[in-house]
């Protein structure tokens, strides 16, 4: 796998001590921090608190909010009872991390990551996400590098959203996925994503990301998208986006650039026109992971 940990969205969570525990969040998300406070409290020596979420990654878009989520809750309730677990451990206790090492990697140090995946079958015997890989430890990050102070633009269309029952059939009908295809991708990252992160060449990166779109189970994955995520894709590389991917299973859309405000205003107009819910932003690479700060 391969990730970037940006700056926006983002999880701002708060834990306090408390004599009961509560939860003050959205609905829609208040039993999955009920499972991460029960987790902890049967692998953990804490006592109750009153954690409160007061902003959110959208759930379900590609942003990997679910990892966020769960380490978020969990770093806030260790560092109130000074509890130290380290990145695998913590994420062990969640169960987050079965699939891939990016979003663990990404919640404790940000930056790009490239992850090793895990050992088959001895370290995971199936091809699931991670909401259905318990059990499993995260897979260790084989390369990681600060990112270029470059504008990302974030596209998220209103459309379907894969995840649950549909995501665990697709990764059990489609995987393995064909060595000749790791291998294409293998080679693109090592020979050309990775040397041009590092030489802050962005028109390389930016064709390497492109490729990667065209492989593999990537390829799977947009494929199986609404035609306004392709439609998004195409628009963005018409009009000056560098390295026009989707995140996971999307619909969320990313690019790269030196300088993307007019591309954020010519992409608003193409929403507006042709999906009226969906959103765009700016935002650049998170550098530095989970920040914890002591009130």
């Amino acid at each position: 796998g391969i990730g970037l940990s940006i700056e926006r969205p983002g999880f701002r969570i708060t834990a306090e001590y408390a004599h009961e525990t509560s939860i003050e969040c959205p609905k829609n998300i208040a039993q999955r921090a009920g499972e991460v406070l029960e987790l902890l409290r049967g692998n953990c020596n804490v006592g109750h608190a009153k954690v409160v979420i007061e902003e959110s990654i959208p759930s379900h878009v590609g942003l990997g909010s679910s990892t966020q989520f769960y380490l978020g809750i969990a770093k806030a309730v260790c560092k109130l009872y000074n509890i130290d677990l380290s990145a695998q451990e913590m994420a062990f206790i969640v169960g987050r991390g079965g699939t891939s090492g990016i979003g663990v990697a990404a919640f404790f140090h940000g930056g790009f990551i490239v992850d090793g995946g895990h050992k088959f079958p001895q370290e995971k015997s199936s091809f699931l996400p991670s909401s259905a890989s318990k059990g499993v430890r995260s897979a260790p990050v084989i390369a990681r590098y600060d990112f270029p102070d470059w504008d990302i633009l974030i596209t998220t269309p209103r459309c379907k959203h894969i995840s649950g029952d549909e995501e665990v059939k697709l990764f059990q009908s489609l995987c393995p996925i064909s060595l000749k295809d790791v291998q294409a991708l293998s080679h693109i990252i090592l020979i050309k994503l990775l040397p041009a992160l590092i030489q802050r060449d962005l028109e390389y990166f930016g064709q390497a990301v492109d490729q990667i779109q065209n492989i593999g189970w990537k390829k799977v994955e947009i494929e199986k998208q609404d035609t306004i995520v392709s439609q998004t894709m195409k628009f963005l590389r018409e009009n000056g986006g560098q390295g026009v991917g989707m995140s996971s299973w999307g619909p969320t859309i990313f690019c790269f650039g030196e300088n993307l405000k007019d591309l954020k205003e010519s992409t608003k107009a193409f929403l507006l026109k042709n999906n009226p819910d969906g959103i765009c932003f700016l935002t650049k690479a998170n550098n530095t992971g989970a920040m914890v700060t002591e009130n």
